[in-house]
Order: C-alpha cells, then sequence, then structure tokens
C-alpha cells in the first residue's frame, strides 16, 4: 500500500490557506476590520484540525482532484470555527498574548473583538450553504454547540474546590474533542466512507481530543517557559482545576495545600512561589504520573479505532501524529 506522503498533505494544506484567505477577505470597509481579518490570516498555527480531516478523508473515496478540492475547503471551514473560538476565548481570559503575539481583543479592544469572531461564524455559515456542505452542516452546528457548552461549563467550575474529574471530561469535550471529532467525522462523510467508517474515524477524533487536552494540561505544568505565549499554571491563577490537579487533590494532605492556593489565586495573590509550590505538590501526589497515564490511554484509544480500517496509505500517518503528540514526560 502506497503511503499517504507528507507532499501531498503539505500540497492540500497550501489549498486548505488559499481557502482561508478568501474566507478572511477585507470586506472593503477599511479601517479596524480588514486589519482584524489580515491579523487573523497571518497568524499562522499549526492547522492541525484540517490536517486530521484530510488525513481522515483518505479512508474514504475522494481522490477525485474536485473532490479533494472540496474537502480542502472544508478544512478551511473547520479552522475558521477553531480561530473564531479563540478570539472569544482571549476575551474571556482577557488574554493579552497568542502565539506570542498581540490578541485581537488587546489590539483593538473587546467589542470590536467580539464582532470578528461574530463576523468569522457568519462567513462560515455561508459557505456551508453556498458550496452545498448539506451532509456535513448540522455537524459544525453540533460542534460549536458543545464549545460553547464545554466553555460555560468550565466558568461554572471556576473557583470551586469540589470539580470532579467527570465534570473536567465533560468539559474538555466542548473545549477541544468536539472540534477534533468534526474535523474525522466531517472528511470520512465528505470523501464517502461507510458509515463504519466513518463511526471509527468518530471516535478517532473525539480520542486524539481528549489526548491533546491533557497533553496541554500537562504542559502547563512541566514546561518552565510560555508555552505558545501563554504562561505556565495561567488555568490555575484563573481557577481552573485541570486534570493533574484534580487527580492530585485525591490525596487529602495534598487537598488542603492546593486548596490553601487556589484561595490565594482567588485573592491575587498567587506569583511564582506559589506556582513552584503547586507543581511540587502535584507531581509528588502522582497528579502528573496519572494525567500522563490517561493521556496515554486517550492515544491507545485512537490507534485502536483505526487498526481495523482498510489501510489507504494514511493508516501510518496517524501512527506518528499519535506518538509525537503524546511525548510529554510526567517527570517534566
Amino acid at each position: 500500500m502506497r503511503r499517504y506522503e507528507e507532499k501531498e498533505l503539505q500540497q492540500e494544506m497550501e489549498l486548505v490557506e488559499k481557502y482561508l484567505s478568501e474566507y478572511l477577505r477585507d470586506p472593503g470597509y477599511g479601517g479596524a476590520v480588514g486589519n482584524i481579518l489580515r491579523d487573523m490570516e497571518n497568524s499562522k498555527g499549526k492547522r492541525l484540525r484540517p490536517r486530521l480531516l484530510l488525513m481522515a478523508s483518505r479512508y474514504g473515496k475522494g481522490l477525485d482532484p474536485a473532490v479533494r478540492e472540496r474537502l480542502c475547503r472544508l478544512g478551511a471551514l473547520v479552522e475558521l470555527v477553531h480561530m473564531a473560538s479563540l478570539i472569544h476565548d482571549d476575551i474571556v481570559d482577557d488574554a493579552p498574548l497568542r502565539r506570542g503575539l498581540p490578541t485581537t481583543q488587546s489590539k483593538y479592544g473587546k467589542d470590536m473583538a467580539v464582532y470578528a469572531g461574530d463576523l468569522i461564524l457568519s462567513r462560515i455559515v455561508q459557505s456551508l450553504f453556498r458550496d452545498g456542505f448539506y451532509q456535513v452542516g448540522a455537524l459544525f452546528g453540533d460542534a460549536v454547540e458543545s464549545m460553547c457548552l464545554g466553555e460555560l461549563g468550565q466558568m461554572e467550575c471556576r473557583g470551586r474546590d469540589d470539580v470532579t474529574v467527570e465534570q473536567y471530561l465533560r468539559n474538555i469535550y466542548g473545549k477541544t474533542a468536539a472540534l477534533c471529532r468534526l474535523a474525522c467525522l466531517a472528511g470520512a462523510v465528505e470523501s464517502g466512507c461507510s458509515e463504519e467508517v466513518q463511526a471509527q474515524l468518530e471516535q478517532l477524533g473525539i480520542n486524539f481530543g481528549y489526548m491533546f487536552q491533557i497533553r496541554d494540561d500537562l504542559l502547563d505544568f512541566i514546561s518552565d517557559t510560555e508555552e505558545e505565549g501563554k504562561l505556565t499554571q495561567m488555568d490555575f491563577r484563573e481557577g481552573i482545576l485541570t486534570l493533574p490537579v484534580l487527580y492530585a487533590m485525591q490525596d487529602q494532605q495534598a487537598r488542603k495545600r492546593i486548596t490553601g492556593l487556589l484561595q490565594a489565586a482567588r485573592e491575587g495573590a498567587f506569583g511564582a512561589d506559589q506556582a513552584r509550590d503547586l507543581k511540587t505538590i502535584v507531581a509528588a501526589s502522582g497528579g502528573l504520573a496519572k494525567a500522563a497515564a490517561d493521556m496515554e490511554m486517550y492515544a491507545e484509544r485512537a490507534l485502536q479505532a483505526i487498526e481495523t480500517l482498510p489501510d489507504h496509505g494514511v493508516s501510518a500517518v496517524f501512527r506518528e501524529l499519535l506518538q509525537a503528540k503524546c511525548k510529554v514526560s510526567a517527570a517534566g
């Protein structure tokens, strides 16, 4: 079986970039609106979700150039959902930086940022109808609803010391896994995969999303530097308890100390010393190791989802991606 070469994927990703430029066109109003859209186009992210969509589509029948072009358009739309969500996240978090650059809300103000995010969502809806993506349109709606519910759930849990692992998993399904699900499932549907294959790729996307978010939570503790412009342990500073902290709090002694640090965060008294204490407590109580084990479990579940699929040259690429994203040492 011929391998799905990186060169092929890169060519398709170049088409994704072309369509992103089209969707982020300046409407001709001038001023801040055009500047915001240009900033979004120039803020090059990992483009992980379009990659997932294109890779998942290789299990279908969509090798015709016209079908591949439609899939690239669809990949750009999935990335636009992600972009709009980041703009809104930065407003809520009052974040000054994203990937080391000023956020839309810090550069242009919160009001402009709100409407910029909404503008992008409106263009997604327009394209889904205009370009005839009728089968997957409802999947986009499901994903955006889940993303909103995940953020609302996290807001409700903010600052509380009684959050459960189950609540955390429900919230991160919406925050991260739902969009990875959309990418894999939309790629499968649009390329003509059977319902059985669609279901397997849907599970791949969900489990990849869980793995990816837990990895991000681990990096928030393990890294001693800024990750993508984000300070370490920023979630805890904002009252959000991630999986390593929740597992650490299952130890009663650790729980008491972490609760005290959470109170300090509420009072705005969480500085570098408190951050070091938290990292030490979470590591010593096994919180990092348990979260890392869960990350590996979800990676394994994602791998299992493709083991029985007919390999169209892309399974090895998925395995490499999963293994690369799972390389986080619980020891730091």
